[in-house]
């Protein structure tokens, strides 16, 4: 029952990830220029219509990462200690980035005066956006690959005692 838990928080963790980062990379690399090379009548009512329709999809999966990431953070700490002591750390820089990463994404497609402000610069908020968001990824494949020893009670000289003194590189991050 351990392993479908951690199962379906790592695919909550994911998925949404690769939705975000893949489409902020998108309007970096593609939407964004794009529209700007272009000039056509229709512009302003085609961008409101991506925004009102991202905006739905950047509200859920940032609620699933916060929900997913906090559970699975809370999840490591009780059941693995780490020998290097960065993990915690980057954990939670990692967590203060994403936080930003949400905060920009909603005013790109917020409704209020603050964010239609905030998009006069929409090719340099999403560019920076992009790189937090390639900066979390490798921290999290940073945290992947960290040695972590399982906690166990018992005493020193169980078979358990002995297996938790074995790093295990295979579990969550």
């Amino acid at each position: 029952m351990e392993m479908l838990l951690d199962l379906v928080i790592r695919w909550a963790h994911i998925l949404p990830a690769i939705i975000l980062v893949g489409g902020t990379l998108y309007m970096v690399i593609a939407l964004h220029p794009a529209m700007n090379a272009t000039e056509f009548a229709e512009k302003p009512e085609l961008k409101t219509a991506i925004r009102q329709r991202w905006s739905k999809v950047v509200m859920m999966c940032a609620g699933l990462l916060l929900l997913s990431g906090i559970v699975s953070l809370v999840l490591q700490a009780t059941r693995y200690d780490f020998p290097q002591k960065y993990y915690h750390g980057v954990a939670g820089i990692k967590l203060l980035i994403a936080l930003v990463i949400f905060y920009i994404a909603s005013l790109l497609v917020g409704r209020s005066q603050n964010a239609e402000k905030f998009r006069e610069k929409e090719g340099f908020w999403l560019k920076v956006n992009a790189t937090l968001a390639i900066i979390v990824v490798l921290m999290a494949g940073t945290l992947r690959v960290a040695e972590r020893v399982p906690k166990h009670s018992g005493s020193d000289d169980s078979p358990a005692s002995e297996a938790a003194a074995t790093p295990s590189h295979a579990e969550n991050s």
